[in-house]
């Protein structure tokens, strides 16, 4: 769903994973706590016990308005994305790091999104790059990461996956051991 402009196929989606019991909807193009707080008028008028809102933060807008955005929303996703469209991208990492932060302040679930282990839509293997990019995301605490064409038309959607999991345990078992890495 985009914050702009719900659409007509965007509120019958939204009954439709209402019907379905669907735990969250994520909204795309965030620039306010307002727009989720429309979402959220939406939901209730459709079922109060409705999905919770991931906010999708890939505006400029989002980043001014973040700690109001992030307080109103139930869960947030860094989309690189189209973030990185709007922003300068040496700032993509710095807002990474901030949002991340921002979000485990407010004990609020965050997903890191888009282009996580791009090079495996073609590659059966992650590039150099990749693999600390994901680590550094774990080290500061994000909650979830977001595949999105690695698995949806990549050749390689399970060692994907594969690979996410694994670099998540050797962060997690070396922070046991090492906790000054944090």
């Amino acid at each position: 769903m985009n914050a702009d402009s719900l659409t007509k196929k965007d509120l019958n989606d939204l009954r439709f994973g209402i019907k379905e019991g669907v735990d969250y909807v994520a909204l795309s193009f965030v620039k306010s706590k307002e727009d989720i707080l429309n979402l959220r008028k939406k939901i209730e008028k459709l079922n109060s016990n409705g999905p919770k809102i991931i906010a999708k933060i890939e505006r400029k807008e989002a980043i001014e308005n973040l700690r109001e955005i992030i307080e109103v929303s139930d869960g947030i996703m860094v989309a690189r994305g189209d973030l990185g469209l709007e922003v300068p991208a040496e700032m993509v990492p710095i807002y990474q790091k901030e949002i991340i932060h921002l979000c485990n302040e407010q004990a609020k679930p965050v997903i890191v999104a888009t282009h996580v282990l791009q090079s495996m839509i073609e590659s059966p293997r992650p590039t150099r790059a990749e693999i600390p990019d994901a680590a550094n995301a774990i080290f500061d605490r994000a909650d979830a990461f977001m595949l999105s064409n690695e698995t949806a038309v990549g050749k390689y959607p399970l060692k994907a996956v594969r690979t996410l999991a694994d670099v998540g345990r050797a962060v997690e078992n070396e922070l046991k051991k090492r906790p000054f890495l944090l």
